[in-house]
């Protein structure tokens, strides 16, 4: 399987050592499969960071990418910085960080359509089954979608049809029969 990288990330200052490189490595293993997650509304979080993370998000194009609200938590090593980011300003950047990701996902998506994946099943019903692949992280990114009820906890190859924002839709892969 191809590999698949996470990294969580509270900002997307590009001083921070090493980040400016990972665009570039990755482009260097077809296949690779980026995902992170991101929190917004840290306190001293600025405007102008906040652009810097939407630009970074744009030029990087993760595969998956999680968004959390900062929640301010007594008794956490943040404690002392309070919760200075109001609550619509928080609410505003996380729509606009999701709707960036959502596009840019959708994107990638579609590069899927047509090729084949190995998707490990983890259920079935009403006619579909349900699983991932190499890129989705179980029980946080999206599915793979498969026409027909096909038993879990098997790997099979399925040739993607449709892309969705967050998801995939395919047909399984059956082996032709040799005369």
């Amino acid at each position: 399987m191809p590999p698949r990288g996470s990294a969580p990330d509270e900002t997307a200052d590009r001083r921070r050592l090493g980040v400016q490189d990972r665009g570039k490595n990755a482009k260097n293993y077809p296949g690779l499969a980026l995902r992170t997650t991101f929190i917004v509304g840290y306190p001293g979080e600025t405007d102008a960071q906040f652009q810097t993370l939407l630009d970074f998000v744009g030029e990087m194009r993760f595969d998956k990418v999680g968004v959390f609200q900062y929640s301010f938590e007594p008794g956490t090593a943040a404690e002392p910085l309070g919760d200075p980011v109001p609550r619509e300003v928080k609410g505003e950047r996380f729509r606009m960080l999701m709707e960036k990701q959502q596009i840019i996902s959708l994107e990638r998506n579609k590069t899927f359509v047509g090729r084949k994946l190995d998707v490990l099943l983890e259920g079935f019903g009403q006619g579909v089954s349900i699983g991932r692949s190499y890129r989705d992280a179980p029980e946080i990114d999206g599915l793979v979608l498969v026409k027909g009820e096909i038993h879990s906890g098997q790997i099979i190859p399925v040739r993607i049809d449709e892309a969705l924002e967050y998801d995939l839709k395919g047909t399984a892969v059956t082996k032709k029969k040799s005369k």
